[in-house]
């Protein structure tokens, strides 16, 4: 399964963060950087944490972390691309960057905002999707049949494996992981 949505928030994020880093064999990016900067490599557990203040948790309304994971052993086909931008649309910024790969996994984490505690995500590409899109981004990010998608799914499987195991309950058929089956319990809706 390519995807999995789920409930994490607090530990639950650093759990998710230290299993990336300490057994995935991924690099981790920003899946955009902000304006008119360069793109943010991690390399552990407390950079993604601070970058996104996420361990603000008594303050973590509305933070959250967009993650693109690279799983080297998949490929050496990700780049860094250069994105313009319309300054008038865009508070002034000409440009800003990506990541770029047909095999990267994307992992969002989300917290809570004033609707409820809001679902976080994992996905990546297939390759029988890359294959049907790579007309339209060969010249970003080259061709899908560069990418070991057994190793793609295997690393995707292997995150998605975790956040189910370290989940006690679900809603409906999203995991909900311990810290956030706390906050549930008292009283948390979650959307």
């Amino acid at each position: 399964m390519p995807n999995c949505n789920f409930y994490a928030i607090d530990n639950d994020f650093l759990e998710i963060l230290d299993f990336v880093f300490d057994e995935m064999g991924c690099r981790v990016f920003e899946s955009y950087s902000a304006y008119e900067t360069e793109l943010v490599e991690f390399l552990s557990t407390k950079e993604v944490v601070e970058y996104y203040q996420l361990d603000e948790f008594s303050n973590c309304q509305n933070r959250s972390a967009t993650l693109m994971l690279w799983p080297v052993k998949a490929s050496l086909n990700v780049k860094v691309n250069r994105i313009e931008l319309n300054p008038k649309k865009c508070r002034g910024a000409t440009h800003r960057y990506r990541v770029d790969g047909w095999g990267l996994i994307s992992l969002e984490l989300k917290g809570i905002n004033k609707a409820g505690l809001q679902y976080s995500h994992t996905n990546h590409n297939t390759e029988k999707r890359a294959t049907a899109w790579e007309p339209n981004y060969s010249d970003v990010m080259g061709s899908p049949s560069e990418w070991d998608w057994k190793a793609v799914s295997s690393a995707s499987r292997k995150l998605n494996n975790f956040i189910k195991k370290n989940s006690n309950k679900k809603v409906g058929p999203m995991p909900v992981m311990q810290c956030a089956e706390t906050v549930t319990l008292a009283g948390a809706v979650a959307v």
